[in-house]
């Protein structure tokens, strides 16, 4: 089991620091051309990851299968003619998605869904000569959540449910060492360790009319403990005592309440706001404890965040152009969690906009397809030398993303 789940969090590992934080929002290829506005709207399968009591729409037994491709891009222009600047490398990543919806009764549902909630990627094009690497030349952090839900309908216009959540974490962290004063003293440390977290969610739907609803959905805080090695790797002329060692850590999946209103101004036309809510600050500081302590930072590896709280606020527009197609569009504004006293390389992030597009296709009774395209942009982020923290005076800049996704439902 452990090694199935392993193979599944390879593929989702996902774009390059392109989440508000490390949060991860694609969860299906209609949700991506909403802009993720879902808590309320009327369901289907992928609402297991937006608000499991909207599967109270879903009859039946029906499953959807689909991904997003995200193709980032950005600069790190540095401030000195003496460094070079540095590219993200140039990668597209996938972030697959499943669900299984089954109605038991006519007041009960099950739902499955297999996504991922939390996923970074930064890497640079050339890791040995980025002059960040002091501080960072790689994060990566891969989930995947498996989530059960009960939904119960109550009446014809509300519905409660519950689920628990399990996510498995693959967590990675490579930096460079160097004795200070010392030249040619380079050693590249690569942190990998894995583990799971539990948590649970409730989401709500109330919908006193056709043409108004109301959706409410909350996750719970998850506290991962991963455990893993740190090596080491000697890249310059000089040796140095460092050791590879076993490795212990903590990284936070953050509480989050998302809320949201569907109206209907038109019978075929859907329109979707939502904003939500993550306790971002529940993101102290970075820690890695090691085993056998290390010359220089003995028997861990600190680093400030102090992250704070943020919003996103999320539009969504459907239209139904004819029985078997519906044409999409949405917006999103996302605030990044980053304290400006504790910026990095290794979640270089700042306030994001997304605009989306996308249709959906009836193929006949069993089948659907949706698919979705969406363009990201971040302001430009300015760092401030902090030596000690191995930070340069740069620039961030040019950072966007084209996003891609399909997804595809069969109903039983």
């Amino acid at each position: 089991m452990r090694r199935w789940i392993f193979v599944l969090c390879v593929v989702l590992y996902p774009l390059q620091a392109w989440a508000a934080g490390y949060g991860v929002y694609e969860w299906s290829a209609r949700g991506n051309a909403l802009g993720g506005a879902m808590v309320a709207r009327d369901g289907d399968p992928s609402s297991v990851a937006y608000n499991p009591a909207c599967i109270t729409d879903v009859p039946g037994k029906q499953i959807q299968i689909g991904a997003t491709a995200i193709a980032p891009s950005a600069t790190m222009d540095v401030k000195s003619d003496a460094v070079e600047d540095m590219d993200f490398a140039d990668s597209v990543w996938a972030l697959p998605t499943m669900y299984y919806t089954h109605q038991l009764s006519d007041n009960y549902w099950f739902g499955l869904g297999m996504f991922s909630r939390v996923g970074l990627g930064t890497e640079y094009e050339d890791a040995d000569t980025w002059a960040g690497r002091y501080n960072c030349s790689r994060a990566a952090i891969k989930s995947v959540s498996i989530n059960p839900n009960m939904a119960l309908r109550f009446s014809d216009a509300f519905s409660l449910a519950v689920g628990v959540e399990a996510t498995y974490l693959d967590f990675g962290y490579d930096m460079t060492f160097k004795a200070p004063g010392v030249p040619n003293s380079d050693y590249l440390h690569e942190i990998s360790a894995d583990g799971w977290g539990y948590g649970m969610n409730l989401g709500a739907r109330y919908k006193p009319f056709d043409w108004l609803a109301f959706g409410l959905m909350w996750r719970s805080e998850i506290q991962l403990t991963v455990h893993g090695d740190g090596d080491f790797t000697q890249k310059g002329t000089v040796p140095l005592s460092f050791k590879s060692t076993d490795v212990t850590g903590t990284e936070p999946i953050p509480e989050s309440v998302t809320m949201g209103v569907m109206v209907k101004p038109m019978e075929r036309l859907s329109l979707e706001f939502d904003a939500v809510w993550t306790r971002w600050s529940s993101y102290k500081s970075l820690i890695v404890n090691y085993d056998d302590p290390q010359p220089g930072f003995g028997d861990k590896l600190e680093s400030t965040k102090n992250w704070h709280n943020t919003w996103r606020f999320q539009f969504g527009a459907e239209y139904a152009l004819t029985d078997s197609i519906d044409l999409r569009a949405g917006y999103v504004y996302d605030q990044s969690p980053v304290n400006d006293d504790y910026e990095d390389y290794a979640v270089p992030c700042t306030d994001r906009q997304i605009v989306t597009l996308g249709t959906g296709w009836k193929i006949n009774e069993a089948w659907a397809v949706d698919a979705s395209y969406g363009y990201l942009w971040m302001k430009d982020r300015d760092y401030e030398a902090r030596p000690k923290a191995g930070i340069l005076e740069l620039t961030r800049e040019d950072a966007s993303a084209h996003m891609a996704g399909l997804s595809v439902t069969y109903k039983f």
